[in-house]
């Protein structure tokens, strides 16, 4: 019994009808369609176009050759020879693109979920809106833990909910002090994760299975923010690199945790950074029935639609990644040759100290400068865009966070060599 989810929430009548429609739809059903302002149906029986031709650069990586074929069989669907995206289509994802989220939670995540559990799993329009949708299903008061380290949008949501956010400590190795959290956890309650962690890179399977235990031993949730599972490298004190062994190593003993607790839990991913698609903005959850019911209430309320071109292309997408995944192995060894040079540089960074390192960002101490002056001098003067990590840390902190993924790649990587050589500079 999940008693800190709210007890029910209502759909909104159109997007039960439209939900109602695709799912005739889906079982090839008839359908006499009066529900909606559905204006974008009028033409998807008309060819707009002729002809569309798409070529794929054969030159390509093999790892971002699956992601422009897939991204190219999308694009057809979606336009030709029938223009379908130019419909509503249910919040939620329809049936097929449920199938794949179903696939990837058992197969990535080890979620025992079977073909038909439809009502346990939800497509969004991102990983964002998912986590949110989380958050909101919450009961009022309901007390959310989450480290003192964590994505800095987690605790407005909740305070907007009526919720109380209580932030655990990090220990200096970066570790989550579970002591604490066992002397604070209380009934009923929730703790929000993100892991690999947003924004310090940190990775540990046992504190996540330790958290996982205090919860369920006091009948609370976990929320399990999980986008950044494929970024995992191998960390020392002078290098970082991509050992795909390591990183498959690590994904294996997360399946194992989740396979034990997997009931308390709310799992939240997306295609952003795993296949390079942040701008897509396609993501997914999987939960109790209850709690993805509640979920796409929420959503239904704010949004008629999911983004249907986004879902066509994105379900596309998870097709190849789940049937071929390498996509991800690109970005990583890029991601480590980066961070890499940051360590190389000298910068002052925050780094974990177990030989793992996950995410897409780095801290670095600003020497003592408060954060929001020196982020608003470097963008100002220099054009340097760095976060405050005061948000993130959740009170006043001498740190900045920076993206290890925000700068175009090159030959030799050239402008990301430029850009550390110029906040070096700005830092000096």
């Amino acid at each position: 019994m999940q008693n800190f989810l709210l007890s029910s929430i209502d759909s909104p009548a159109i997007r039960v009808a439209i939900n109602k429609a695709a799912l005739r739809e889906d079982k090839g059903l008839p359908i006499f369609d009066f529900s909606s302002g559905n204006i974008g149906k009028l033409p998807s029986k008309i060819n707009l176009f002729n002809k569309i031709d798409i070529e794929v650069n054969e030159n390509l990586p093999s790892e971002l050759k699956v992601i422009a074929e897939a991204i190219k069989e999308g694009i057809l669907e979606a336009y030709y020879p029938n223009p379908k995206c130019l419909s509503y289509s249910p919040t939620g994802g329809n049936m097929q693109i449920r199938k794949l989220a179903i696939k990837y939670f058992k197969e990535v995540h080890g979620v025992p979920l079977t073909e038909k559990d439809f009502d346990k799993v939800m497509v969004t329009a991102g990983g964002q809106q998912a986590m949110a949708a989380a958050l909101r299903s919450l009961k009022s008061g309901i007390k959310v833990f989450l480290s003192q380290w964590e994505y800095d949008v987690v605790p407005a949501i909740v305070k907007d909910r009526g919720g109380k956010v209580i932030r655990i400590k990090r220990n200096e190795d970066l570790s989550i002090n579970i002591e604490e959290l066992k002397e604070k956890i209380v009934e009923d309650s929730v703790f929000y994760i993100s892991m690999p962690n947003n924004p310090t890179g940190y990775v540990s399977t046992q504190d996540f299975e330790e958290i996982l235990q205090v919860l369920t031993e006091k009948n609370g949730g976990v929320i399990w923010d999980a986008p950044y599972l494929f970024t995992i490298l191998k960390l020392t004190p002078t290098k970082a690199e991509f050992d795909k062994n390591f990183l498959q190593l690590k994904i294996e003993e997360f399946k194992k945790i989740i396979k034990k607790y997997y009931e308390s839990m709310c799992i939240v991913s997306s295609l952003s950074k795993t296949c390079l698609m942040a701008g897509l903005r396609f993501g997914f959850a999987t939960a109790s029935s209850h709690w993805i019911k509640i979920m796409e209430a929420f959503i239904g309320r704010e949004t008629l639609s999911s983004p249907t071109l986004g879902f066509i292309i994105g379900a596309k997408v998870l097709q190849a990644f789940l049937k071929n995944q390498i996509v991800h192995e690109w970005a990583c060894k890029i991601i480590a040759k980066r961070l890499t040079i940051l360590i190389e540089e000298g910068f002052p960074l925050i780094l974990p100290k177990n030989g793992a390192f996950g995410a897409l960002y780095a801290l670095v101490e600003t020497n003592n400068l408060n954060s929001v002056k020196l982020a608003d001098k470097l963008i100002n003067k220099y054009g340097i865009v760095a976060i405050p990590g005061e948000p993130f840390y959740g009170k006043q902190i001498n740190v900045i966070r920076l993206s290890l993924a925000a700068t175009p790649w090159s030959e030799n990587d050239e402008e990301w060599i430029k850009a550390v050589k110029t906040l070096k500079k700005a830092l000096t």
